[in-house]
């Protein structure tokens, strides 16, 4: 008679094999395991270690460390902080300039619309505004902060940059209309007092004095605690000189003798005046 095995009681030959693969796989996990974090810790291990280096002042030991990760881990979620930090690093503590906005650039061509983004193109619009002088791109780069990271804020800020980036070039025209564009979109804003004071300076520098004066007046009586309030004053009584009101531009002047902060420029300037207006007879 034949025996028929039961598939309830397998052989004993097919249970070791089982349990020897099973103790070969718990044995291979483990391993695994290690080389699957060891992997993903590497980037992480890097980036502390170059901010060590920042910490200790070892900037170019920082630089390689970045590098690294972007050599050896580009698509680890440390890569843009990596990117981000070598134009940081340039820029800040080591003066490449020029190799910083690649950095940035870099990373904001990615397309990303994220706050180290935002952060990078701040640096971008700070080192054409403030480092290069270039103010038309400075100019560029501020609107592309309004336009593309809005919704992380500094929205009158940058207006306020923009503004002064034409004041810097001389285009006192375009410069009063960006001015404007605060004191009417941010009325309140800790911006307003200054954006008022720059755009009563432009009317001046543009002769058109009597609207100067009324910038300068508003100035005073809306923000009585500004810190142009003295330099508003002078700046009336330097569109009353440019009218030939003499004697109103002199009052004006002995008002503010003891506050203004150039006492001897302006001790000369009413001296002038009261010659000239003994010449004429005032």
């Amino acid at each position: 008679m034949i025996g028929v095995r039961s598939p309830r009681h397998p052989s004993s030959g097919w249970v070791a094999g089982v349990k020897s693969q099973n103790k070969n796989f718990w044995l291979l996990t483990p391993v695994f395991c290690i080389l699957l974090f060891a992997c993903d810790s590497s980037p992480k291990k890097l980036y502390n270690e170059a901010e060590r280096k920042i910490f200790d002042g070892k900037y170019r030991q920082a630089v390689e460390k970045y590098t690294q990760i972007l050599e050896k881990y580009p698509h680890s979620g440390y890569a843009d902080d990596a990117l981000f930090k070598l134009g940081e690093t340039h820029f800040l503590n080591l003066n490449n300039i020029q190799v910083a906005l690649g950095y940035f650039s870099e990373l904001i061509n990615k397309g990303k619309r994220n706050k180290i983004s935002y952060s990078s193109q701040k640096y971008i619009a700070q080192i054409y505004d403030e480092y290069l002088k270039n103010y038309d791109q400075a100019i560029i780069e501020y609107y592309k902060l309004k336009s593309n990271y809005g919704v992380w804020g500094d929205t009158d800020k940058n207006q306020f940059n923009i503004a002064k980036c034409y004041f810097k070039k001389g285009d006192y025209e375009q410069a009063a209309i960006e001015f404007k564009i605060i004191l009417e979109t941010y009325p309140k804003n800790d911006f307003s007092p200054d954006a008022l004071y720059q755009f009563s300076n432009c009317k001046y520098l543009l002769g058109r004095y009597n609207e100067a004066i009324a910038g300068y007046k508003r100035l005073i009586e809306n923000y009585p605690q500004s810190r142009y309030i003295i330099d508003g004053k002078y700046g009336i009584g330097m569109c009353l000189e440019e009218q030939e009101r003499l004697g109103e531009a002199l009052v004006v002047y002995r008002e503010i003798g003891d506050k203004y902060i150039n006492k001897e420029m302006l001790a000369k300037k009413i001296d002038g005046l009261e010659k000239r207006m003994r010449e004429l007879g005032r």
